[in-house]
C-alpha cells in the first residue's frame, strides 16, 4: 500500500483547486494553430489571452485515462527469480564528466564515440539511446547524425528519441522504421511545459508532427519549488497538476487517437546558492504528492520522471546517497514498497554522463537486486540431516563441510567496486577502479555495426535531412 500524503478531504480541497486554475487562469498556448484547436474544441480565452478548461474536458480526460490505465488492484510483487541486470543507457545529456581532469566538458565527437563502445562492450547493457547531445555539430541534424555513427559503432537496439528540433521528426520516423521500430515507439514521446502553465511554442509544433504517428503524449512538467513554482509543496502539487491536467487535454485535442502520460519531474531552488535541485525531501514528496493527487480526482495515467536526476556534479558517494534518497522516497509514496535504483551515470540534475557513475550506479543496483532474489531451494536437500550430522559429529564447523566447499558461492553477491575487505576503500580508490574499468571496456570494444543496407539507409535520410 501507498502512504498518502494528505487526508481525503485535503485532497478534494486540492482538486478543486486545480480546477480552479485550469478554469480561471488558464495555460498560455503560444502556437496560433493549437490554440485555434483548443478554442473549437470546446476551450474559452481569457482577457489575458490564455486558455481556460472546463470541467467537462476535465472529466472526459480523466474517463479517457481510466480507459488507458485501468487499475488492478494488486500490489507488486517485490520478490523476483535470479536473473542478470539489464540496463539501457542514455538521456541526451549535453556534457561528459572528465575524470582524469576532474571537470565537465561539452559533448563532442570523440566523447560520444567513447560512450557508444563503452555502452557497446559492457555485456548489461542491453540497449543504447543517444548518450550524449555534441556540441560540435549542428542541432538540426545532431540526433539523425548521431543515429548513423551509432549503427557504425554497435549492433545492439538503438532507443527511442526524443527530438530536440521538431522538423526532424519525420526523418526520426524514417530512421525507427529502417531500425525495425515503429514511428511511434522510436520518436520520443517526452512533451515539457514551460512552467508555469506554458505550452510554448516549439513544444506544440512537436506535438503537431507527432500526430501523424499517433505517438504517447507525456506531458511533463518541471516545476521549481521557489522559482517556477510556489514556495511550499501543497502549492507546487497544485501547480503540476494542473500543468498535467491542461497539458493532456491539449494532447487529446491535438490528437485524440494518442496514448497519454502524465510524468511529474520537479526540482528546487536553493536560496543560499541559486542552483537547482533534484533530490530534496520536498521535490520528492512533490513528485509523489501530483502522483496521488492525479490517482485520486483525475484518472491517474501519472509517472514519477526524474528518478535519476541529482544535484551532484561529480561521481562518487553523494551521487549514490542522493539517488537513493529518492528510491527510499518514491518506494514508499509511489510505488508500494517496491525499492527501485535508478541510475545509468547521469550528474547534475540529469545534464550530465560519468561512465565511471554508471559503473557505480549499475553496482547499487546488481547489490539491490540480489537482496530481494529468491534464495536457493533444494526440496531435496536433506538441511536436517547436514545440520545434524556437522552439529553432533564435527563440532559444529560448517566450515569444512563438503556442502560448504560446493555451494558457498551459489548466493553470493560479490561486489566489484565496493568490496568486502579487512580495510574499507576510500571514495578515491573506488572511483579509481571504475575509471580504470571504464578504459578496460573502451580497450575490449570490438568493432560491431548494423548490416550494410541498415547503414546505407540511414546514411540517405541523413542525407535527405541536410
Amino acid at each position: 500500500m501507498k502512504n498518502l500524503l494528505f487526508k481525503t478531504e485535503q485532497f478534494e480541497k486540492m482538486a478543486l483547486e486545480v480546477r480552479r486554475v485550469l478554469a480561471e487562469i488558464g495555460y498560455a498556448v503560444d502556437h496560433p494553430q493549437v490554440k485555434e484547436l483548443a478554442l473549437k474544441s470546446g476551450c474559452h480565452e481569457s482577457a489575458a489571452g490564455r486558455i481556460l478548461f472546463s470541467n467537462s474536458q476535465i472529466h472526459d480526460l480523466r474517463e479517457e485515462l481510466l480507459r488507458q490505465y485501468p487499475c488492478s488492484g494488486q500490489d507488486p510483487q517485490l520478490i523476483h527469480p535470479k536473473g542478470e541486470l539489464k540496463v539501457n543507457i542514455g538521456n541526451l545529456t549535453p556534457k561528459f564528466y572528465d575524470y582524469e581532469n576532474g571537470c565537465p566538458e561539452g559533448g563532442n565527437l570523440r566523447r560520444f564515440t567513447e560512450m557508444v563502445k563503452f555502452a557497446h562492450a559492457e555485456p548489461r547493457v542491453k540497449s543504447i539511446t543517444i548518450p550524449i547531445s555534441r556540441q560540435d555539430i549542428a542541432p538540426e541534424i545532431e540526433q539523425l547524425d548521431s543515429i548513423v555513427l551509432m549503427s557504425r559503432l554497435t549492433d545492439k537496439t538503438i532507443g527511442a528519441v526524443d527530438a530536440t528540433v521538431p522538423e526532424m521528426i519525420p526523418f526520426l520516423a524514417e530512421m525507427g522504421l529502417v531500425l525495425g521500430h515503429k514511428p511511434a515507439n522510436f520518436i520520443g514521446s517526452c512533451n515539457c511545459i514551460n512552467p508555469p502553465l506554458r505550452l510554448e511554442y516549439r513544444t506544440a509544433e512537436t506535438m503537431l508532427l507527432k500526430k501523424k504517428y499517433h505517438c504517447r503524449s507525456m506531458i511533463t512538467p518541471m516545476p521549481s519549488i521557489g522559482g517556477s513554482g510556489p514556495a511550499d509543496i501543497r502549492g507546487t502539487i497544485i501547480l503540476g497538476t494542473a500543468e498535467i491536467v491542461g497539458g493532456l487535454i491539449l494532447s487529446m485535442i491535438i490528437d485524440p487517437e494518442a496514448p497519454l502520460l502524465g510524468y511529474i519531474a520537479c526540482n528546487q531552488v536553493d536560496m543560499l546558492t541559486a542552483n537547482g535541485t533534484s533530490c530534496t525531501p520536498q521535490t520528492v514528496r512533490v513528485d509523489a504528492g501530483v502522483y496521488q493527487l492525479m490517482e485520486y480526482a483525475f484518472g491517474g495515467g501519472t509517472s514519477v520522471g526524474g528518478r535519476s536526476y541529482i544535484n551532484a556534479r561529480r561521481p562518487g558517494l553523494q551521487a549514490l546517497f542522493e539517488r537513493m534518497l529518492k528510491a527510499v522516497g518514491y518506494s514508499a509514496l509511489v510505488d508500494k514498497g517496491a525499492l527501485s535504483y535508478s541510475g545509468t551515470g547521469n550528474l547534475d540534475n540529469g545534464s550530465m554522463i560519468s561512465p565511471e557513475q554508471c559503473l557505480l550506479d549499475w553496482e547499487v543496483m546488481e547489490g539491490m537486486g540480489c537482496l530481494i532474489t529468491e534464495p536457493e531451494f533444494d526440496p531435496n536437500d536433506d538441511v536436517f540431516g547436514r545440520i545434524r550430522e556437522t552439529v553432533l559429529l564435527k563440532n559444529g564447523n560448517f566450515l569444512e563441510t563438503e556442502h560448504t566447499l560446493q555451494h558457498f558461492r551459489d548466493e553470493m553477491w560479490n561486489a566489484s567496486y565496493f568490496q568486502v575487505q579487512s580495510d574499507t576503500a576510500s571514495e578515491k580508490s573506488i572511483l579509481d577502479r571504475c575509471h580504470k574499468e571504464f578504459l578496460n571496456r573502451l580497450d575490449s570494444y570490438q568493432q560491431s555495426e548494423y548490416p550494410d543496407d541498415i547503414r546505407h539507409a540511414l546514411e540517405l535520410i541523413l542525407k535527405n535531412a541536410k
